[in-house]
């Protein structure tokens, strides 16, 4: 790794590029690369994760804002709205794992509303390897299931009482199997990697999670609990630490929904970054306040995420 090191997540919401004859769609798809662009580079990252990115092209045309020497990786797996995660870094980056699949080994199947049985993550999680001196740094983008409830054929309303408690039941389902999936990825690429018990490449986890820190599917993702970070234990060589728990209390929220702030956008690391940690901020001067409904939200230059910051020091 690179003496220092600036690492960002970033739920860019929905950026998608306009139809060609939707001039006014353009307008506002200009103006938000432009503002991603602006506040990426005002940060000195070195490496951004992204999620809710539209497409290929969507990904380039905030690399193209960016300039040389930006380079971007995208996740061949998107959802069924089109959304994916990516990676795009300043220095050179290396495609390592496109992960979809339930492993066998975590919870290979989970039901949905529609009775139907769910084998892979709704939105496929990406890990690259990014060339930043040194061994490099290993990350993972992920995008975990929302807390938006769907109901049988696509309905976004429940019929009665029982229905809406299982559209909850089946969404954490869901979220649950797809944070086991990654740590399932993490435990055997870390310990694959481990030397005398430490991890052998720094690495770091970020992305939109949907869930609080203390909810149980971010804290299974930080794997087995360490009681002193100050003193080296057998489980090092897989444990990740949420970077969200050192955000100043003023600032620890990612996202403002119906006026609650909530911190749902995450930076994890492994002990050796954690040890190198100098600072870490969630850039939420810009973002407003959201609600349930999306369509407000169709002309936004600002992403209803804010980005999450992390700087390191050699």
């Amino acid at each position: 790794m690179a003496n220092n090191l600036i690492v960002m997540t970033w739920n860019v919401e929905n950026l998608f590029p306009p139809e060609d004859t939707d001039t006014s769609a353009a307008d506002t798809y200009t103006a938000k690369l432009t503002y991603l662009a602006g506040l990426i580079a005002g940060t000195g990252a070195d490496v951004v994760a992204l999620q809710e990115i539209g497409s290929l092209r969507a990904a380039q045309d905030l690399r193209a804002a960016l300039g040389e020497p930006w380079q971007a990786v995208v996740s061949s797996h998107p959802d069924s709205r089109g959304i994916r995660v990516a990676v795009l870094a300043r220095h050179p980056l290396t495609e390592e794992a496109q992960i979809l699949a339930l492993p066998p080994s975590g919870l290979p199947a989970v039901p949905d509303v529609d009775g139907d049985t769910l084998t892979h993550m709704g939105r496929g999680a990406l890990q690259v390897h990014v060339d930043c001196g040194g061994a490099g740094l290993r990350l993972l983008t992920a995008h975990l299931k929302s807390k938006l409830l769907t109901y049988p054929g696509g309905r976004r309303y429940p019929l009665n009482e029982d229905e809406r408690a299982r559209g909850a039941g089946y969404a954490l389902l869901r979220r649950t199997a797809e944070a086991v999936a990654l740590r399932v990825h993490l435990n055997e690429t870390l310990a694959a990697a481990a030397i005398d018990g430490q991890p052998g490449m720094p690495t770091v986890l970020c992305g939109d999670l949907n869930d609080g820190p203390d909810a149980i599917t971010t804290v299974l993702l930080e794997g087995p609990a360490d009681g002193d970070v100050n003193r080296p234990d057998k489980g090092d060589a897989v444990r990740l630490y949420n970077l969200g728990r050192r955000l100043p209390p003023t600032g620890a929220y990612s996202r403002i929904y119906q006026g609650n702030g909530e911190l749902i956008d995450h930076i994890l690391a492994t002990r050796d970054l954690q040890l190198q940690l100098t600072t870490v901020d969630s850039l939420v001067d810009d973002i407003t306040s959201i609600g349930a409904s999306t369509r407000s939200r169709e002309k936004a230059v600002v992403p209803d995420h804010a980005p999450v910051v992390a700087r390191f020091h050699g």
